[in-house]
């Protein structure tokens, strides 16, 4: 299943915005270093383009999500490219409810207990704490003490520095932004560069 895939998976880089040209590379290059999940955020030129490119040629090794669905049409509009798994910045009930009908798994942004409780009670598969470097990781061991049953991802601000600190306080997984797709390397189309990064960064969360 989707769900128990990434709950193994540790690091799910965040391509946001990346040049739509270079996606099958980014995403050779991730997978080269060890990555077996990204989420393409919808507000990236052709988001939807690179979601079912990614999923046709890397859709055996890999997991295609998309990110920063902001509603139903943004969820929809995912789901029909091929995005195996759907993430929020925010609780959007409606976006929630959409995709648990339409059977994918849906990953809502959350930040406080009262939240991560409701994602839950509609249906996510997890919860994405957000921004997670706001709060810190103490804040997911507290909160895992009495919702030890709800599997967090944490994202924002998460650097290869601190990312270890998210997973040992309980998070299953880390959402890695810039700091992971580096922009000189995408710039100078340094794949290799790229994966050795990737390589690095699931090295620090073992």
């Amino acid at each position: 299943m989707i769900v128990e895939k990434l709950s193994t998976l540790s690091v799910i880089p965040v391509l946001r915005n990346i040049p739509y040209k270079k996606s099958k590379d980014i995403v050779q290059a991730l997978l080269d270093g060890g990555i077996h999940a990204v989420e393409v955020t919808m507000e990236s030129d052709r988001a939807e383009a690179i979601i079912r490119e990614s999923a046709d040629q890397f859709g055996d090794q890999m997991l295609i999500g998309a990110g920063t669905v902001l509603s139903v049409d943004d969820c929809k509009r995912a789901i029909e490219a091929g995005a195996q798994f759907i993430v929020s910045p925010a609780l959007d009930e409606e976006v929630v409810t959409y995709a648990v009908e339409q059977g994918v798994p849906v990953i809502p942004g959350v930040f406080t207990p009262s939240e991560i409780l409701r994602a839950v009670q509609l249906g996510a598969a997890m919860v994405k704490l957000f921004p997670a470097s706001v709060l810190g990781p103490g804040f997911i061991t507290d909160v895992k003490g009495p919702l030890g049953h709800i599997e967090i991802m944490a994202t924002g601000g998460i650097t290869m520095e601190s990312a270890k600190s998210y997973i040992e306080a309980g998070a299953i997984a880390v959402g890695a932004g810039g700091a992971l797709l580096r922009k000189d390397l995408i710039s100078e189309n340094d794949w290799l560069g790229l994966a050795d990064e990737a390589r690095k960064w699931m090295e620090s969360v073992k």
